[in-house]
């Protein structure tokens, strides 16, 4: 998750001031505007008096017991209601600590804080309330083109209706060449680019009206499928994108991105700041490469809370030509976290009858394999579960 929000930081050490500035480079803050001004508390009521209180405020005190009290007082008078204020002061008192949190500030942390404390802080308490009320994003994207991650994120999707039964939305982002509707069978109202166009007077409630719904209810999927068209005229924004993602993330659990093969600037920024990300690649050199070279453009970005996933999809068609499991391994410096065995006929059985290779196929090792997939990125595993991305090569 990446907070898009404005933090008013006063503070009075410059070892605090230091560490607010160090937020930057998290992951969390990417998309934030941090301003940092000396004079604690003080300043911070002087001015929030003829100015706008910031959604989330860090004040920093030097001052103990009914001086603390009696300034935080102060600071309430002038504080808008909604804001999180997080106190760093010198008082380690567990019985303070508690007194501050039934009074409304959201964290107090023992100072100079460093920016270690401070980023556990945001992630706990910010965080936590933020994600519990928006669905998880979980961003689909083939390496090269062709290699099947449109496919696996349409299954992925209904497999996580299936197992949590939770509201489940695909948005088909390739307008020329997206696949959801013939993959779901369905026949689409409106599409990914009647959504973009309508920008200005976008709503929940006509979103929803775009959407098609897949199967008997209790499937719990919802599909705004792309137009397929070369014609369409529309093309993806960061702007329009956002506005989205928005909207759907807080119309269901799970949001299911089908992102097309492309490097454009909402593509980079989408796959930065996704919850999670599936790279879908086939076992040969050049996706090898290309799957190299975008975790390495990922770097440190995404952060441990935002993992990515790898996938290696349709293993087992020419063994002998194939690339192993431990030649990606040893390239990319990590492990490969699922493969998805080859089962061509299978898959072309379920598109041309209509039907997901959950029906067609249901005891299939493809369908364990993303079923397996599902839980993964589902981050609703145990804590145990979540430390071992779990790999279909170990037999």
């Amino acid at each position: 998750m990446i907070l898009r929000t404005t933090i008013g930081a006063f503070t009075h050490a410059q070892e605090t001031a230091d560490a607010i500035e160090a937020l930057r480079e998290d992951r969390l803050f990417l998309r934030s505007t941090i301003v940092v001004q000396p004079g604690g508390i003080q300043a911070a009521v002087t001015y929030l008096a003829e100015h706008e209180t910031p959604p989330i405020l860090i004040v920093e005190t030097d001052a103990e017991g009914g001086a603390m009290m009696e300034q935080l007082g102060r600071l309430a008078d002038v504080c808008a209601p909604a804001t999180r204020v997080v106190l760093i002061g010198r008082d380690n008192d567990i019985t303070l600590y508690r007194t501050l949190i039934r009074e409304g500030i959201t964290d107090y942390i023992v100072g100079p804080a460093d920016v270690d404390q401070l980023r556990q802080s945001f992630h706990d308490s910010l965080t936590e309330a933020d994600a519990a009320n928006v669905g998880r994003v979980i961003a689909f994207t083939g390496v090269r083109g062709g290699v099947g991650s449109s496919v696996i994120a349409h299954h992925t999707a209904f497999a996580l209706s299936q197992t949590y039964g939770e509201q489940v939305i695909v948005v088909d982002l390739d307008i020329p060449y997206g696949t959801a509707a013939l993959v779901f069978n369905i026949r689409a109202r409106q599409t990914t680019a009647d959504a973009l166009s309508q920008m200005n007077r976008m709503d929940e409630v006509l979103l929803e009206r775009f959407m098609v719904p897949y199967g008997p209810s209790k499937n719990k999927v919802s599909i705004l499928p792309s137009p397929a068209s070369l014609t369409a005229g529309i093309d993806v924004t960061t702007e329009g994108l956002n506005t989205i993602l928005r909207l759907v993330r807080n119309m269901a659990g799970f949001v299911v991105l089908d992102l097309p093969h492309t490097w454009q600037k909402w593509f980079r920024e989408l796959i930065v700041e996704c919850d999670e990300l599936v790279l879908v690649a086939e076992p040969d050199l050049a996706c090898l490469r290309d799957m190299k070279n975008i975790v390495e453009f990922l770097g440190s970005t995404r952060g441990t809370e935002s993992p990515t996933s790898l996938v290696l999809n349709r293993v087992g068609i020419q063994k002998r030509a194939e690339l192993s499991e431990k030649e990606f391994r040893d390239t990319l410096g990590t492990s490969v976290d699922l493969v998805i065995p080859a089962d061509i006929a299978a898959f072309s059985a379920a598109l041309n009858n209509g039907e997901l290779i959950f029906k067609t196929t249901p005891k299939s090792k493809v369908v364990k394999a993303i079923n397996t997939l599902a839980t993964t990125v589902s981050n609703r595993q145990d804590e145990d579960e979540k430390k071992k991305r779990l790999s279909l090569f170990k037999k």
